[in-house]
C-alpha cells in the first residue's frame, strides 16, 4: 500500500511537472510573436477589464474625420469633430483632454473620449515624444 501512494504521487508529480513545462512554452511562444509584431497602440483605457478600443479611435489618431463619421452612430445628424491631447501618462493626456471639452462645452451636445499607450516608435514620430495619445469623438450643437 505504501509503494502504492509513493507511485501516485511520483505520477502525480509528473503529470504536475509537464503541464507547467507546458504551459510556459506557450507563453514563450506568445511573448516571441507579439515582439516581433510591433502594434500602434500598446495599451488603452479599461483594456485592462477586457474592453476593446473604440472603433473610431484609429481614425481619429490620424485626424480622418470623414471615416469617424462612418464608425459611430449619429442619429440627430450632429456636426462632428475631433479633439486630441497628448501626455506623459495617462492622466495627463486625459486632463488636457477634459480641459479641450470644458473650454467648448457650451457647443458640445455629447462626446466620447479614450486614451491610448502609443510604441516608442509612434510616440517619438507622431506624438511629440509624448508616450500617450487621448482622442474625443465631439458631437457639436448647431
Amino acid at each position: 500500500m505504501k509503494n502504492l501512494k509513493s507511485l501516485f504521487l511520483l505520477l502525480l508529480l509528473i503529470i504536475s511537472l509537464s503541464a507547467c513545462a507546458t504551459t510556459a512554452s506557450s507563453e514563450a511562444h506568445n511573448e516571441k510573436t507579439q515582439s516581433h509584431k510591433k502594434l500602434l497602440f500598446e495599451d488603452w483605457k479599461y483594456k485592462g477589464f477586457g474592453k476593446e478600443l473604440p472603433v473610431w479611435f484609429e481614425a481619429a489618431y490620424k485626424g480622418d474625420v470623414e471615416k469617424v463619421k462612418k464608425t459611430i452612430a449619429n442619429p440627430n445628424n450632429y456636426k462632428i469633430a475631433i479633439l486630441t491631447s497628448a501626455g506623459v501618462n495617462s492622466d495627463q493626456a486625459e486632463k488636457s483632454l477634459l480641459e479641450q471639452l470644458n473650454a467648448q462645452s457650451n457647443m458640445i451636445a455629447d462626446f466620447d473620449s479614450s486614451w491610448v499607450l502609443l510604441n516608442e516608435k509612434e510616440a517619438a514620430e507622431k506624438n511629440n515624444g509624448y508616450p500617450y495619445f487621448a482622442a474625443a469623438v465631439v458631437f457639436i450643437l448647431d
